[in-house]
């Protein structure tokens, strides 16, 4: 977010700028004095209070220019307002920089044939069509559908788009059928803290602004309205049921499927002629007694995926380990090859066979293991700990970590927790649960299973990881972590690179306990290593010496032999 600097304004020529050949294109007068009536009784035409002082204020000049966004983008030193206008009007214009969340030139040239053209030009045309024919300024605008939505437009002769950004915008109006405000904000925790902070004025604008890069990343949820039905939106099940897309984003045709979706996919879709993804059914199970026989007073439920149906000697490290503390293991797997299995089938009592890898992940493979081993076989232990082979375990002397659970009084005892957008929650790659916690939670995860049988894994996250934590502090389960967020005594010392924000604010933002502060963990006995750290590093943190903290089990030989197998290129 731009914050003016107040210092004595540069000194310009209001004749020379008056002058400038795209002026018209950055300075739009009768708005100006329309959307600032002060100017009116200041003593001062249009374009000379913006110089002298509407520009410092941050006043946008046009409807097509928001000149903080504008600013963002520029090196610290032209971020004053003024300066800011006048690097858009000498270079910003000639360019083709972005000039508001809500004007894509770029797409306006595509979509109207003006792709040869001068950014300036294209601009222009933007500029002049726009005001005439009230055309869609970006692929996530829908005028035509807005005024249609409010009436009171075309009854007060209003122009849709200066209608949103004067009034609709701040009554939470926004101009596009598929946008759905509350569920973006709900599903995106640090798009609610941006919007909170006052770097965005709502969560449409942040999608915008850059939320549908992201989206088309698969980098963020985004929810959307379908004939008003809810549904939920992800690049590649869009480009996998629409495989043409592909092709016209290689030519250029679209940028991305969530860029097609917003101007004419939804459309599509409620005529039917077009899927926004295939069906995704949740899986079925099928259980087997193997080889083991019930003997541990805890019992696993070890979620396991490959994508090449393999179960590596890092998995049968972290079995042997967790029988070695008094536990008997229930595998639940997707592998299909039997030489794998044989590897298994002595060290655990049951394997749990899911037909597919659906988009419930580990928590409907959990589900399926609870109801298919029924409640009686449950009683018979004192904990029943979920885990999933998303780390490398144990990469310490699992014994403390062991005697840490057995000592504990809480109904959930957790690895680890995390902060993320100010939400709390324990991290689900280990929680062990007593009789009373899966009383409360067993039922609990039936009903959130059967009620969302698809969605992405950030709302997987909200929705299971962090929903199921919510819940269960909420009906009063008490809870232990073994290495807490709360015992971090130094964030900027423990972050690499370090960062000198307070804890809480920190918090605010997306913080994962066994990312951000991995060394932390290990040197407070953790025996948990997560594997995404390793194999794709997804927040950019130092690694160095992580070979070195490794004095487990499951060592170094077997994490890199391991890593090599399962590390792919990008777009792999």
């Amino acid at each position: 977010m731009v914050t003016w600097r107040r210092h004595r304004p540069r000194t310009v020529s209001v004749a020379r700028i008056a002058a400038h050949p795209d002026l018209d294109l950055v300075f739009d007068e009768a708005w100006y004095l329309s959307r600032h009536p002060d100017v009116l009784n200041s003593g001062l035409a249009a374009l000379p209070h913006f110089l002298t002082s509407g520009a410092l204020e941050g006043r946008s000049p046009s409807p097509f220019v928001d000149l903080r966004f504008y600013a963002d983008v520029l090196p610290q030193a032209r971020r004053d307002g003024l300066q800011a206008f006048l690097h858009l009007l000498d270079q910003g214009v000639r360019r083709g920089l972005a000039t508001s969340p809500y004007v894509d030139r770029a797409w306006f040239a595509r979509r109207h044939g003006l792709g040869d053209a001068a950014p300036a030009e294209q601009l222009r045309e933007l500029v002049n069509r726009a005001r005439t024919e009230r055309l869609d300024l970006s692929p996530y605008m829908d005028l035509a559908w807005y005024a249609q939505r409010h009436p009171e437009m075309a009854l007060g002769g209003l122009d849709p788009f200066e209608y949103f950004l004067s009034v609709g915008r701040w009554l939470q109006r926004f101009p596009h059928p598929l946008w759905d405000e509350q569920r973006y904000l709900g599903l995106n925790d640090y798009v609610r803290t941006a919007v909170g902070s006052g770097k965005y004025a709502s969560g449409y604008e942040h999608f915008s602004a850059v939320g549908s890069q992201e989206a088309a990343r698969d980098a963020i949820a985004l929810p959307v309205l379908i004939d008003g039905v809810e549904d939920e939106f992800a690049e590649h099940r869009y480009l996998a049921a629409n495989p043409e897309m592909v092709g016209l984003i290689e030519r250029g045709a679209v940028r991305s499927g969530v860029e097609h979706l917003f101007t004419d996919g939804h459309r599509e879709i409620v005529a039917g002629s077009r899927r926004m993804k295939h069906p995704s059914p949740a899986s079925s199970a099928s259980i087997i007694a193997a080889g083991s026989t019930p003997v541990g007073d805890l019992l696993v439920l070890l979620n396991h995926y490959d994508v090449d149906g393999y179960i590596d000697p890092h998995l049968i490290t972290a079995i042997d380990a967790y029988r070695a503390a008094g536990a008997d293991v229930v595998l639940i797997t997707l592998a299909t090859n039997d030489a794998h299995l044989a590897a298994v089938h002595d060290r655990v009592t049951h394997v749990v066979r899911k037909s597919r890898n659906d988009d419930l992940r580990d928590f409907g493979g959990w589900d399926h293991a609870l109801r298919l081993l029924g409640e009686a076989h449950l009683q018979r232990y004192t904990r029943v700990i979920l885990a999933n082979d998303s780390v490398y375990f144990p990469v310490l002397d699992p014994a403390p970590f062991f005697a840490a659970l057995r000592a504990s009084r809480a109904a959930i005892f957790a690895a680890t927790d995390s902060v993320s957008g100010g939400r709390y929650h324990l991290q689900s790659y280990f929680l062990a649960l007593t009789r009373e916690a899966l009383d409360v939670l067993g039922p609990e995860l039936e009903r959130r299973v059967e009620e969302q049988a698809e969605g992405t894994k950030l709302t997987l996250i909200q929705r299971f990881e962090v929903g199921l934590s919510e819940f269960a502090i909420g009906r009063g389960l008490t809870t232990e972590v073994f290495v807490p967020v709360r015992s971090i005594p130094d964030v900027a010392r423990e972050l690499s690179p370090p960062d000198e924000r307070r804890l809480s604010l920190l918090a605010a933002t997306v913080l994962n306990m066994t990312h951000h502060f991995w060394r932390f963990t290990l040197d407070r006995g953790l025996p948990f290593l997560k594997v995404e750290l390793l194999r794709d590093n997804p927040v950019a943190v130092d690694l160095d010496g992580w070979e070195a903290r490794v004095e487990g089990p499951c060592d170094v030989d077997a994490i890199r032999a391991h890593l090599a197998r399962v590390t792919r290129e990008p777009g792999a």
